[in-house]
């Protein structure tokens, strides 16, 4: 397989600037940067956009894509209003410091019977796609409540250019979902993928293989880099770091493993 780039998703808790330069010097290509406390899009000031880019630039390192946190699925209309113009200012903010891709969790597409809270999540989708597109960025729907099969028919459906979809296996497998089956159902869609299985969640993983060594339910690494490669994505596969343990442990496993591959 063609190595993709390595990126890390840094930790909102802790400072942008200095896990920055952390994440350069284990030998991360790019990072993935959240939306919050002192780069909230209310928060960061022409001047520390500047700043941020030029860090960036400083240490080689690409901003991979912005990740806008959301509270509440798109599935309602109380306060819609307020989280799309919320989604707005994350669009703009990510394509000043340089990046086109923003990453967001917006719920599970709602069933057929229940047509109020589907029409609304579809009306919401359809129109964070125009807004992303729009301020020239494309909105990676991160995967998980649904299947890959589920979120490809909703991006066929909608055809917009400003959306997208990023794979999370971790998030996938907690869902009952296979990371492998999704990233080949998504195909072209995929603009972002992690390279993460199920450490972000301890319910994922209760016992280990013997035979193998890793814990059972475990991703299948080279099924999934497979199918990665089989639908040609060439983009970043970021290492998200279980918060409770050191990130650069964790990075350096994942790199680890990936070269053995």
């Amino acid at each position: 397989m063609t190595p993709c780039p390595l990126g890390l998703r840094l930790d909102p808790s802790r400072s942008t600037r200095e896990q920055i330069r952390e994440a350069a010097t284990l030998g991360a290509k790019g990072v993935v940067i959240d939306a919050v406390g002192e780069i909230a899009p209310i928060q960061l000031s022409e001047t520390g956009r500047r700043e941020l880019r030029h860090l960036l630039r400083s240490v080689e390192l690409s901003l991979v894509a912005l990740n806008l946190p959301t509270r509440r699925p798109f599935d309602t209309i109380d306060q819609l209003d307020d989280r799309l113009r919320r989604a707005e200012t994350a669009f703009t903010l990510a394509y000043e410091l340089g990046t086109n891709l923003v990453l967001a969790r917006i719920g599970g597409l709602p069933p057929e019977n229940n047509a109020e809270a589907r029409a609304t999540f579809l009306g919401a989708v359809r129109e964070l796609g125009r807004r992303a597109d729009h301020r020239g960025v494309r909105l990676g729907i991160e995967t998980g409540p649904d299947s890959g099969a589920t979120v490809r028919g909703l991006l066929d459906a909608q055809g917009s250019p400003g959306l997208a979809a990023s794979v999370d296996p971790a998030s996938l497998m907690q869902s009952g979902h296979d990371p492998v089956e999704t990233a080949r159902a998504l195909g072209p869609w995929i603009a972002h993928a992690y390279a993460t299985e199920g450490s972000r969640s301890s319910t994922l993983i209760t016992s280990i293989d013997r035979r193998s060594g890793f814990p059972t339910g475990a991703l299948d690494w080279e099924e999934y880099l497979g199918a990665l490669e089989e639908v040609n994505y060439r983009g970043y596969l970021t290492v998200w770091p279980d918060p409770v343990r050191p990130a650069g442990a964790q990075f350096a496993a994942v790199l680890e493993r990936i070269k053995r591959l």
